[in-house]
């Protein structure tokens, strides 16, 4: 149980606009996390942002620290890559990639300490709600039949935006199922049913099973009527989807030709199964020799070592060698040892039962619907995550930037969580 200091908002600080300055950079730096061309933004915010926090920590002599239920867990995962870098095959790469990791942290725990109070859990979900209102509406103006590939909005790649709509969409269905402002209520419908629209248009198979997935999670923790109609109603036009698909060239009676088929997020075609596969199996053959420390830190370690020599490809097949793991756990199991991998499983079923143990003693409305929304996304990233290793970059802080959104709105986090029957009936 976390003390009463430990979570008191910060009221002895020697310069009392400090605080307030590393909120408005947080906020900005937040805000350019999905938008590819700002990306020299992002990368000059955090140096700013870096070089405030160590001004603050000078000025007030403590660090900008908060306990967190997952400290113990995030230590341990931190100091093990780091052991491991000397051991990667390209220990300079690593390096570097560590770095990134610990920039992950500093974020997060910035986030944990400035932004305590209802207030700032408000500004973080309407940021996470706009920021998702702009990736969707351009997403969509991006449609193309003939290629769905080409629907990436302002991130790098499809596999990017998937990604962050899987995050992102079970915030804005809690809120829409919530006990919020009906006006509130309504307008993060709109922008789901936007996310949605956008998430099935780049036809990802993985992001769909993510997206259904977490409809009937979200249906579990709500419980509600309308929770339960929109899971059901989602699995039933998937189940649709692939009857129509895989009955379009038997069944021309059906009015449908390829161009209307095509569109749908549901493929023929097994050959991305299989080479997932044959990806998969590589990686397992390889962990066995890089059982403990990994082969390095870092997505190009799998290059550095195996793209670089020919590589015997069977009929019908794909190469391996220079692919990846296209799995979170492949991917940390290889990369950092089996200690890596377990101590983030570990972490992660932590997320899991600690916030679903929360969300049942909370009572206010956007606490609920954050809580909620975490649990959702957690399990739906995941699931994405065994497709294709996306914890990366942006999207990576951005993972980070909502679970510490969640912490704060734990009851036993944030004290004032237990007065809060009064401000049911507020809004943003």
């Amino acid at each position: 149980m976390l003390t009463t200091s430990s979570i008191a908002m910060p009221s002895s600080e020697r310069v009392p606009y400090f605080g307030f300055l590393i909120r408005v950079v947080l906020v900005i730096y937040i805000a350019v996390l999905p938008f590819k061309s700002l990306l020299v933004v992002e990368r000059n915010g955090f140096i700013l942002l870096l070089t405030l926090l160590v001004g603050w920590c000078a000025i007030n002599r403590r660090l900008f620290y908060s306990r967190t239920p997952y400290d113990m867990v995030l230590l341990a995962f931190v100091i093990w890559v780091g052991l491991t870098i000397p051991f990667s095959v390209t220990p300079s790469y690593s390096a570097k990639e560590y770095g990134k990791l610990l920039q992950q942290m500093v974020v997060f725990y910035a986030v944990i300490y400035f932004f305590k109070g209802f207030f700032y859990r408000q500004v973080l979900l309407g940021l996470v709600g706009i920021m998702a209102a702009l990736v969707a509406i351009y997403g969509l103006s991006q449609f193309n039949l003939t290629n769905p590939q080409s629907i990436i909005s302002f991130l790098p790649a499809e596999v990017w935006l998937t990604t962050f709509l899987v995050m992102v969409i079970p915030f804005g269905l809690a809120v829409a199922l919530g006990e919020g402002r009906p006006e509130i209520r309504a307008g993060s419908a709109f922008i789901v049913g936007m996310m949605t629209i956008c998430l099935i248009t780049t036809q990802s198979r993985a992001g769909l099973v993510a997206f259904v997935a977490e409809l009937w999670v979200m249906a579990w923790f709500i419980r509600s009527v309308s929770a339960k109609v929109v899971a059901m109603l989602a699995t039933v036009c998937v189940i649709a989807a692939i009857v129509l698909v895989f009955n379009s060239s038997t069944t021309p009676t059906a009015g449908l030709n390829n161009d209307i088929t095509s569109v749908l997020p549901i493929k023929k075609g097994i050959k991305s199964v299989i080479h997932r596969f044959d990806i998969w199996w590589f990686s397992l053959s390889e962990i066995a020799n890089h059982w403990l420390v990994g082969i390095g830190y870092g997505s190009q370690s799998f290059f550095h070592l195996y793209g670089q020599g020919e590589e015997v490809v069977a009929p019908g097949h794909a190469g391996v060698r220079q692919a990846g793991t296209h799995n979170i756990f492949l991917y940390l199991a290889l990369h950092v040892g089996l200690p890596g991998v377990i101590l983030f499983g570990w972490f992660v079923i932590q997320v899991i039962l600690r916030t679903s143990k929360e969300y049942r003693q909370t009572h206010d409305w956007l606490s609920k619907a954050v809580l909620v929304g975490s649990v959702v996304s957690v399990v739906g990233l995941i699931l994405r995550l065994q497709f294709d290793q996306m914890l990366v970059g942006s999207l990576a802080v951005f993972f980070w930037v909502l679970l510490a959104m969640a912490i704060l709105s734990y009851p036993s986090y944030n004290r004032a969580a237990t007065q809060v029957d009064r401000l049911k009936t507020e809004g943003f």
